[in-house]
């Protein structure tokens, strides 16, 4: 029996074969790139800081208000600048002093100045000062007490001042035959003839009136030429008294024309 001779394969036989060899790289070590990565981190530290940071926000104790003295007036000027807060680049100073004003008439200037680190602000006030209280209505619902200062500036007053002159009446029209102003010179001017200036009435037609002692209404109109027209006042006294004439109302407004009524028409 013929034999087969069985062949192994080797490489050998098979001839040159394709082998494909993988390399593989060698990792490499994470390369921090510190000097650009600190300044970046304390960058937004510091970033994050100004945005969240009580320092950078203006608090009750870092607003200061200067040129008044009462607690209560202190708060309402405080609340009104519309401050308190907010962030030192949303504090807006000329916005503030306006508000304040307008919800604060009598203030004659506010100054609003703020700082830095920490954030804080100072509102300095020049209040006005009332040299007359006027009184409208008639004791009603629709009363109100007003101050007015040398200016003429009318404001809602705050308090009792039984040291000024007191007008009660209708506010003057602006624009109107008497100013506010003519109004505060008129009393002054019956003040240095010694006329009480404490309970004055004021009607847009006839001006101040006076109730003498004796009961008589006399118009005054308004202004500081009041001379004339208190001697017009005691010479119309007196001659109506010779007479016999008891007169409820004079007007001396023009000496040159003054007039009388027996009944209180006005």
């Amino acid at each position: 029996m013929k034999q087969t001779r069985r062949y192994y394969r080797t490489a050998a036989l098979l001839g040159p074969q394709d082998s494909h060899v993988v390399l593989r790289a060698q990792p490499r070590s994470l390369q921090v790139p510190w000097r650009l990565l600190v300044p970046a981190l304390a960058l937004l530290g510091f970033g994050l800081w100004m945005a969240l940071g009580d320092a950078w926000y203006l608090m009750w104790d870092d607003l200061k208000v200067t040129g008044i003295f009462s607690p209560q007036m202190e708060r309402e000027v405080k609340l009104a600048s519309d401050l308190l807060g907010w962030h030192l680049f949303h504090l807006t100073p000329e916005a503030a002093e306006e508000a304040i004003l307008t919800q604060i008439p009598e203030f004659a200037a506010v100054d609003v100045t703020c700082g830095l680190i920490p954030t804080s602000c100072t509102i300095a006030i020049t209040e006005r000062v009332p040299v007359l209280v006027w009184q409208t209505g008639a004791g009603d619902a629709s009363a109100a007490k007003y101050w007015v200062d040398r200016g003429g500036y009318v404001y809602p007053a705050r308090g009792e001042r039984p040291d000024l002159p007191t007008v009660r009446g209708s506010l003057p029209q602006e624009g109107g035959p008497h100013s506010m102003i003519s109004v505060q010179q008129g009393l002054a001017a019956l003040a240095t003839l010694g006329i009480p200036t404490t309970a004055l009435e004021y009607t847009p037609e006839r001006g101040l009136i006076w109730t003498d002692p004796e009961g008589r209404r006399v118009a005054f109109g308004a202004g500081s030429d009041m001379a004339a027209r208190w001697q017009m006042y005691q010479v119309l006294v007196e001659h109506l008294a010779a007479q016999g004439i008891t007169p409820q109302v004079l007007d001396v407004r023009f000496p040159g024309a003054a007039t009388y009524s027996l009944d209180r028409s006005w």
